[in-house]
């Protein structure tokens, strides 16, 4: 995917564009966003500069929460071309975008519990659990199994920081940047890492650096409790 992204997108930074459903359904909105953000943070740890426009209803309170970094344009398809210098190389819709000369990412319905009072990062979670372009249902039982589970992560993290550095399995890294750049793949990202924190052969050093590494990419905040004690390793 990435590959054909590298393709259309011409030189320069590649500008990605956000189109929100119209409707205003907010959870496939946030997700547009969240998938958005997470191409960009791919492209830009293989050394390339990123401009993101959103358009149509967002709601930028929730997409902090989430973990999404703000865009650099709004408005309508024009008025962000014109803000990022550029037609977008990259599409992200829940239709079929018509416009020629871009890459189209199609993502899939979201429906999710209410905003308020949500913890959003496990949302993402969530998210990224399954592949951007099939329809997901969150409920809000789920959402607070997936911020357990990711306060388990982090704890371990914490844990395997205090450990000596080790470096990123060769085979691990390797398989991750596959999955990325074939299908943005953050599924298999994340089974990869539930294997990893419950593998018995690679040293703890090489789980942090690991886990730290791709969260780069996942933005799940897993190591914002790295100093602080009580960390215990995650069974899930």
């Amino acid at each position: 995917m990435l590959r054909i992204v590298e393709e259309l997108a011409g030189p320069g930074p590649l500008r990605i564009c956000a189109h929100a459903p119209a409707d205003g359904a907010a959870g496939t909105g946030l997700r547009v966003l969240l998938i958005a953000d997470v191409l960009a943070r791919v492209v830009e740890m293989r050394g390339r500069a990123v401009l993101i426009g959103w358009a149509g209803p967002h709601d930028k309170a929730a997409a902090a929460a989430a973990g999404i970094r703000p865009p650099d344009a709004e408005g309508d398809p024009q008025e962000i071309a014109e803000a990022l210098g550029g037609l977008p190389g990259v599409q992200l819709t829940t239709g079929t975008y018509e416009g020629a000369g871009s890459a189209c990412l199609q993502i899939g319905e979201a429906q999710l519990p209410p905003f308020e009072g949500l913890d959003l990062l496990a949302v993402r979670l969530l998210l990224l659990s399954h592949p951007y372009e099939e329809p997901v249902s969150v409920t809000a039982e789920q959402v607070g199994e997936a911020g357990r589970a990711m306060a388990r992560w982090r704890r371990a993290v914490a844990d395997w920081a205090e450990q000596p550095s080790k470096p990123i399995p060769a085979d691990l890294k390797s398989t991750a940047r596959t999955a990325l750049d074939n299908r943005l793949d953050t599924a298999a990202v994340l089974r990869l890492l539930h294997d990893l924190a419950t593998a018995d052969d690679v040293p703890q050093g090489a789980k942090f650096e690991t886990m730290a590494y791709l969260d780069r990419i996942l933005g799940l905040e897993l190591v914002r409790e790295v100093g602080i004690s009580g960390g215990s390793t995650p069974g899930t």
